[in-house]
């Protein structure tokens, strides 16, 4: 399981991935090699490729958002 913190909200494409729940907020993907990008709290930027039906989890956690996710789904 993958998971980061970071200070702003991550980039999600509207026709990569879809909000299936409201809190914590849960994006599924909508087609295979969809992207985000995520700067993490020391300011590196890492870029995921994820498969179809991936779900990734981010929640607010103490001041923070927190971004977890399964390795499995990663291209």
């Amino acid at each position: 399981m993958g998971r980061l913190f970071f200070m702003q909200l991550a980039e999600f494409k509207v026709d990569e991935w879809k909000i299936t729940q409201g809190t914590p907020v849960i994006f599924e993907s909508l087609k295979d090699n969809s992207i985000i990008k995520i700067t993490d709290m020391e300011n590196k930027i890492h870029k995921m490729t994820f498969r179809v039906g991936a779900k990734i989890i981010v929640d607010k956690f103490e001041g923070k958002f927190e971004c977890i996710w399964n390795d499995n789904d990663l291209v």
